[in-house]
């Protein structure tokens, strides 16, 4: 099984890890992370690539900071995870291209049947 991860920048890789553990039900909705510099040491990366990772995964919604509290899972984080290959983000995008295709052609339908009356 090819690892899915190869070839994703550090930051990249750790917020893969903590989003396979928050999908994988090792990191519960609400549960707060332990300091970036135990993660750090954690996923051996320096502090400034763990906080990438982190501010990475806010922006996702996977993650909140509650100020001078900590950083938290979210608690309905994403249903699921980003394309982590080309291959897949290119599979992404043919699904969005077909999906969208399929909707103006419903949109110009309706408007013909709506013209017609």
């Amino acid at each position: 099984m090819p690892n899915q991860t190869a070839g994703l920048a550090a930051y990249e890789r750790v917020a893969a890890a903590i989003r396979a553990a928050v999908t994988g039900g090792e990191l519960a909705p609400g549960t707060r992370l332990p300091g970036n510099r135990v993660l750090a040491e954690q996923y051996n990366v320096s502090l400034p690539t763990l906080q990438k990772a982190v501010g990475f995964l806010q922006d996702e919604g996977w993650l909140v900071t509650r100020a001078s509290v900590g950083v938290y899972v979210a608690d309905e984080p994403p249903n699921e995870a980003p394309p982590t290959s080309l291959k897949e983000l290119g599979q992404t995008v043919a699904e969005l291209r077909a999906s969208l295709r399929e909707l103006t052609e419903r949109v110009q339908r309706i408007e013909d049947d709506a013209s017609a009356t």
